[in-house]
């Protein structure tokens, strides 16, 4: 259920960019599929934006400071 949620909000989100650029394709072409982090951080994620736990904080922090290197 949550990657199907993620999904269509990836999918919602080019339709919108694609109004915006002459490039109609961009609408057609399905997203890429979610990342594994994504998932896991909405999983532990509380409806507010709080994580579920401290635990779950710290490993949350730990992948975007990853990201911020890898990028």
């Amino acid at each position: 259920m949550l990657e199907k949620k993620l999904m269509d909000k990836k999918r919602k989100t080019q339709e919108h960019q694609a109004q915006f650029t002459k490039n109609s394709s961009m609408s057609v072409d399905p997203p890429s599929p979610v990342s594994r982090h994504v998932k896991w951080k909405m999983a532990h994620t509380k409806r507010y934006g709080q994580m579920t736990s401290i635990v779950a904080q710290e490993i949350s922090d730990k992948i975007v400071t990853n990201n911020l290197n890898v990028s």
